[in-house]
C-alpha cells in the first residue's frame, strides 16, 4: 500500500485520491473484512460502501485490527453473519 501511495503522490495525486485508492485496494487484500465493513456501514450507518468516505473505510474505526474485530462482533451478535 505504501508503495502505491508513494507512486500516486509522486504523480501528483491528491490526498483524497489516495484514500479512495486505498479503500478499493484493501478490498483485494482483505475481501472478507471489506465485505463486513460494507455490511456494517449499510446496516448501522445507512451508508453505501461506494459512497462511504474513504477516510472512514480505511481508518481505525473500521479497518484497524480492533475496528475490524468490532465490526465482525457487531455483525455476528446481530445475526448478520453465518
Amino acid at each position: 500500500m505504501l508503495g502505491l501511495l508513494e507512486l500516486m503522490a509522486s504523480q501528483g495525486a491528491t490526498t483524497d485520491q489516495m484514500f479512495e485508492a486505498a479503500k478499493y485496494l484493501n478490498a483485494y487484500w482483505f475481501p472478507q473484512q471489506t465485505l463486513e465493513a460494507a455490511i456494517y456501514l449499510q446496516t448501522y450507518m445507512n451508508i453505501d460502501f461506494a459512497y462511504a468516505d474513504a477516510r472512514l473505510v480505511v481508518g481505525d474505526t473500521v479497518s484497524s485490527a480492533s475496528g475490524a474485530s468490532m465490526v465482525h462482533q457487531a455483525l455476528q451478535s446481530n445475526g448478520l453473519l453465518k
